[in-house]
């Protein structure tokens, strides 16, 4: 009895280390963890490029506040549909979290990028796919979900311009039950 609990529990705790290995929760050695998340400018130039980031910030969780990472993408949007969005510097910061069970988001320039079939008829912009159940988000609509279980948008980071960067500040409220 004792020695299948204890295997219950070795599978359990493998299968849910598993399942959130795309968060990084915590830090090695009570290292201090990062609370901003920089991105040159320079890397952000021409329309529809873009960059990967990981933010962490503290989260409420049972064993008090832990550190937990965030990944992410700044995306230059064409100055038309910045304008039309009223976008802070014609820059989207967004979660790489789908809002509908925590999957990863991949961001693709043309349909054909996307690994499997998606069910968008139009892909005039690149698409934020997640990778599960492909959820749908067009970032020149604001991230609206355009087909796909997702409930809501991805969740979007607050952010600033300083010394040639995108300083990520924080995480929109609700985005850290994934964490």
């Amino acid at each position: 009895m004792i020695a299948r609990r204890r295997l219950l529990r070795c599978l359990l705790g493998a299968g849910a280390s598993l399942s959130l290995s795309f968060f990084k929760k915590g830090s090695v050695h009570g290292a201090a963890a990062p609370s901003e998340a920089k991105v040159p400018l320079a890397r952000l130039r021409s329309p529809w490029s873009f960059a990967e980031i990981e933010f962490t910030k503290k989260i409420k969780t049972h064993r008090g506040l832990q550190p937990s990472t965030f990944p992410g993408y700044v995306i230059r949007v064409p100055d038309a549909i910045a304008n039309r969005l009223a976008l802070k510097d014609g820059l989207y910061a967004i979660s790489r979290i789908c809002p509908h069970e925590g999957c990863p988001i991949n961001f693709y320039r043309r349909r054909a990028d996307a690994p499997f079939p998606l069910t968008v008829e139009e892909f005039a912009n690149p698409m934020l796919v997640c990778t599960c159940h492909q959820s749908a988000f067009d970032p020149a609509q604001g991230g609206k979900v355009l087909s796909g279980p997702a409930p809501r948008p991805p969740w979007t980071f607050d952010f600033v311009i300083r010394g040639g960067n995108v300083v990520i500040r924080d995480l929109e409220p609700g985005g850290e039950k994934w964490g």
